[in-house]
């Protein structure tokens, strides 16, 4: 008789300790969302281009952002983003000098985009030092 009260009090012992806490467990979920990441759009200077309007969208066509860019150039997205800058009447911005940098104003390579204006196009991916190229009055999707 010992041995079975023994047996069904280890059993017990056992069922409670690999239950963990029990309880609930739906109501303590918390997503975070994602991870939001700024970059910067520069000129040759490494002067912030600002007042881009700019819209980023995430994997389900949902607007993540739409906005300007700040005073500093910089622009926020989430990873799997497409954004797109609308460079339409910014004749201050030099084709062949615009940059996405990371707040220390390294280049940020391979970003793949695609440029149009409805006469010319162009696509590729960023250079080493973030440059990437554009035609005037262009809308610009970046593939993040």
């Amino acid at each position: 008789m010992k041995k079975k009260l023994i047996g069904f009090l280890a059993a017990g012992i056992a069922v409670f300790a690999l239950s963990g806490c029990g309880g609930g467990g739906g109501d303590d979920y918390y997503d975070p969302g994602p991870e939001l990441i700024t970059l910067f759009l520069v000129d040759e200077f490494d002067v912030g281009v600002d007042t881009v309007p700019y819209t980023c969208v995430d994997a389900y066509d949902e607007i993540i952002t739409d906005g300007f860019t700040d005073i500093d150039g910089g622009f926020t997205f989430a990873i799997g983003d497409r954004c797109t800058f609308d460079f339409f009447g910014f004749p201050n911005i030099d084709v062949d000098s615009m940059y996405i940098v990371d707040i220390d104003y390294f280049g940020k390579e391979d970003i793949p985009y695609a440029c149009d204006n409805t006469v010319d196009f162009t696509e590729g991916v960023t250079d080493f030092d973030g440059w990437f190229a554009y035609p005037v009055d262009a809308l610009c999707k970046f593939y993040f």
